[in-house]
Order: structure tokens, then C-alpha cells, then sequence
């Protein structure tokens, strides 16, 4: 997990990388998708579920692949070239917080004093980010801010979608699989008509940084679900943290990112009502 962690914090720092060197956010994701939709569904053909029993779930895959993959993913991208890469990661923390509300929302979950105060505290963080002028490092990052988010928002809608709609009879790996494709059918008409970009030969940090997102794309799945079978939800569930304190140091490695005390509080809020929600699902 704590491998896991890394290797999805990371994505921050490569998708600003990206961003820098003017890689397209649909074309970006394009080319991720590309690369791991085929490994994943290859993967699951060796483990017995070939892509034919993914026939009748077509639009399960264009729609979790548009909302848990092509939208917020892209979104990534596309703010990263004005926001840091840390305060990113910390911000996507809300998903599970968000997941809760729109649960709520849709009678899929019953009030509960420790969810209730773990909205609160991710609240509460939210506007600390957006509310004092002093927390960003240019208030001109606002909207941008404000815009992202939309990513555990679209993370928090497709984690609702998925648990209603889920095929029961596909191997997980094939879902992600098809999930991966549902993204790539979901972005190659914006990636043609912006720029579909193929890095190889790699000419500079930003295609390296994409060959590097394509390929912890698909193996950030297989950890995914092997922390699943091996350790249970819950315990996943922590994952939310590793992934932010990943986030925020690779933005301070490679970037040398440095954040205001209001960041620093949010992130503190943010994970109290992370901790808080993750205590009532035991």
C-alpha cells in the first residue's frame, strides 16, 4: 500500500510536468488509456476473463470510464499548469467525503455522527483553501482551485455509479480494463481535435513524464487490487492518506513546492474527517 500511495501521488507531479511542456490534458490521457486498457484486459484474458464477456457491460465501461477516469484525469492536467502539484493531492483527498454526501443525496447511506462530523471537517478544509488570500501562493489560483474540485467530485459520482451498476460476473481486472478503454473511446474525439501526442521518441521531461504515468497506470490497478484481496476495504481506505503525503512531497521534490499554514490546516481537517468516515465504515 505504501507503494501504492507513491505511485499515485506521483501522477501529480507527472501530469505538471506534462502541463509545462504544453502536452494537450486529452491527449495526455489518450495515451495513458492506450497503453493500460490493453495490458489490463491481456492481463485478465491470462486469469481467465477474456474482453468477450465484456460485451454487454459497453456503456458500464463508457460511463465509469468517463467519470472515474477520462474526466478527472484530464481535469489533473489540465490544472496543473496553474496550481501545485501538493496542494492537488490534498484537495483529491475530499473524495471520499464527497462519496458520503452524494450517497446521502441518493438515500445510499444513513446518517451517521461520525460521517456527519467527518463532511464538516472536510468542509472546513476546503475553505480554508479558498477562503483566506494568504493560502495560495498567487490568489490568481483561485478558479483554478475552485476547479479542481471537480476531480473527487467526479471520483465521489463515479464511486455512486460503480456501486450501483457493477457487473457482478467480470474479474475485477477486466473492469479496469474496460474501464481504461471506456476513457480512451470517451477522449480520442477531443484528442484528434485538439492533438493526439505520441512520445517516442521521448523529446524532453514531459514525454518521459507520460511513458512514466502510461505504465504506473496499469500497475497502480494491480496494487489496487491485490491491497484489496489481501487486506480488505478498511484497511484500503487509508490509502487516501499515503497517497496525499505522497503527493505533496514529490510536488516538494521536484518542484520545490512549499505551502502557507492555511494548506497545511486543511490538509490536518481534511484528514480528521478522512479519519473520522474511515472509523465509521469499521
Amino acid at each position: 500500500m505504501m507503494v501504492m500511495g507513491a505511485l499515485w501521488g506521483l501522477q501529480f507531479s507527472l501530469a505538471k510536468t506534462g502541463a509545462r511542456h504544453g502536452i494537450a490534458p486529452a491527449a495526455w490521457m489518450l495515451f495513458v488509456n492506450g497503453v493500460g486498457a490493453p495490458v489490463l484486459l491481456a492481463i485478465a484474458a491470462w486469469r481467465g476473463s477474456p474482453p468477450r464477456l465484456l460485451r454487454p457491460h459497453v456503456r458500464y465501461a463508457l460511463w465509469a470510464g468517463f467519470s472515474a477516469v477520462a474526466l478527472p484525469n484530464t481535469l489533473v492536467v489540465l490544472v496543473m499548469a496553474h496550481v501545485p502539484a501538493g496542494l492537488a493531492a490534498v484537495l483529491n483527498t475530499l473524495s471520499p467525503l464527497m462519496t458520503y454526501a452524494l450517497a446521502l443525496a441518493f438515500g445510499m447511506a444513513a446518517v451517521h455522527r461520525l460521517r456527519v462530523a467527518g463532511l464538516a471537517f472536510g468542509l472546513a478544509g476546503a475553505v480554508m483553501v479558498l477562503g483566506p488570500r494568504a493560502s495560495l501562493p498567487d490568489p490568481a489560483m483561485g478558479p483554478w482551485v475552485a476547479l479542481c474540485l471537480l476531480v473527487p467530485l467526479s471520483y465521489a459520482a463515479s464511486n455512486i455509479y460503480i456501486a450501483r451498476h457493477r457487473p457482478a460476473d467480470v474479474d475485477s481486472i477486466a473492469l479496469a480494463g474496460a474501464m481504461q478503454l471506456g476513457s480512451f473511446a470517451c477522449l480520442l474525439p477531443l484528442a484528434l481535435w485538439q492533438d493526439v501526442h505520441l512520445p517516442l521518441p521521448p523529446a524532453h521531461a514531459g514525454d518521459w513524464a507520460l511513458l512514466l504515468h502510461a505504465a504506473l497506470s496499469w500497475i497502480g490497478s494491480l496494487l489496487f487490487f491485490e491491497v484489496m484481496r489481501l487486506a480488505g476495504p478498511v484497511f484500503f481506505s487509508q490509502t487516501g492518506f499515503l497517497v496525499t503525503l505522497w503527493g505533496v512531497l514529490w510536488g516538494w521534490l521536484l518542484f520545490g513546492e512549499t505551502h502557507s499554514v492555511w494548506i497545511w490546516g486543511a490538509m490536518l481537517s481534511i484528514f480528521a474527517g478522512l479519519a473520522l468516515v474511515t472509523r465509521a465504515g469499521r
